[in-house]
């Protein structure tokens, strides 16, 4: 069958390995003759391959924005980073469930009614991560802190900061899903086995202590059907955010929140940094395997491309 329409993935140095874009071309050429499918460098214009895929219409998928690949034409998915706390609004808009939360103003006072006495306070920044910035801190000493009086390296300088409420969860845990057009492609689950015990009488408290180093933690794949539907909800508010990697809790009372979905698209479990981490956490040597996450990301851009294509 003679092409009708491009599919391009568009690979970027360093946050994803270009043999799984090749894995996933494989799949696509067989699923789909009427699809050709060719893999872009975001790090340079590619003006041959740019040429070729504008000979038809075209779908364009990167897990991180464009950069100095540039396509002539086609329907674009791109990572897309934006505050956490425009983030947090877009779900909540949208019914997604997400803890309480507010930027942190000069005259703000968080109500305990809605906030209760432990709150989290985040930098907005879009691009902090690792938990860089974030503590646990009495709601009452939450204060609003100019710009220029945190650190220099610290993202509160970049943007507001924001106050979320603490979720009980009755121990530390947390379940990333990574979903590409709402569809699980991989989840990491990772809990304490202590009981989540807290000094109220200390004012902060560094989040990224809370989970215990091994052996007191344990690592996970979830399957669980409420925890990957809640992930599919989030991709349904942010529908041009093909690949989202969504940190879930489940509270001591049972409800689900989602903490954030991680538009930008750095995300790319299968070979990021943290890749062989993850290997040896779950005891697996192909992190692909369970969802069967090549195939799953053919499908779903096979579907896309003869949809969506332009």
């Amino acid at each position: 069958m003679e092409p009708t329409r491009n599919l391009v993935l568009v690979h970027s140095q360093g946050w994803q390995s270009v043999a799984d874009f090749e894995a996933i071309k494989g799949f696509v050429q067989e699923m789909a003759p009427d699809i050709e499918v060719f893999i872009a460098s975001n790090d340079a214009p590619s003006s041959y391959t740019r040429k070729k895929a504008a000979a038809r219409p075209a779908l364009i998928f990167s897990p991180i924005r464009l950069q100095r690949f540039k396509p002539d034409r086609g329907r674009i998915y791109q990572g897309q980073p934006m505050s956490k706390l425009a983030e947090v609004q877009r779900l909540a808009t949208a019914g997604v469930p997400v803890p309480p939360f507010e930027e942190i103003r000069p005259d703000t006072v968080l109500s305990p009614e809605t906030y209760g006495p432990l709150v989290v306070v985040k930098p907005s920044y879009p691009f902090a991560s690792w938990g860089q910035g974030v503590e646990l801190q009495h709601r009452g000493k939450v204060r609003y802190r100019p710009p220029e009086d945190y650190p220099p390296d610290h993202p509160g300088r970049q943007g507001p900061m924001i106050a979320q409420k603490f979720i009980d969860c009755g121990h530390a845990m947390t379940c990333r899903v990574l979903t590409l057009f709402g569809e699980t492609i991989f989840t990491f689950g990772r809990e304490s086995t202590r009981p989540l015990a807290l000094d109220l009488g200390r004012e902060t408290y560094d989040v990224a202590d809370f989970m215990p180093a091994p052996p007191d933690n344990f690592v996970y794949a979830t399957h669980e059907p409420d925890i990957l539907a809640l992930a599919a909800q989030a991709y349904r508010a942010m529908p041009e955010v093909a690949l989202q990697a969504c940190d879930i809790l489940r509270a001591q009372t049972g409800e689900l929140y989602i903490i954030e979905v991680n538009p930008g698209g750095g995300t790319w479990m299968f070979s990021s940094k943290l890749a062989d981490r993850y290997r040896e956490r779950l005891g697996v040597e192909d992190l692909t395997a369970e969802f069967d996450a090549f195939r799953t990301c053919a499908r779903l851009l096979v579907e896309r491309t003869r949809a969506e294509a332009e």
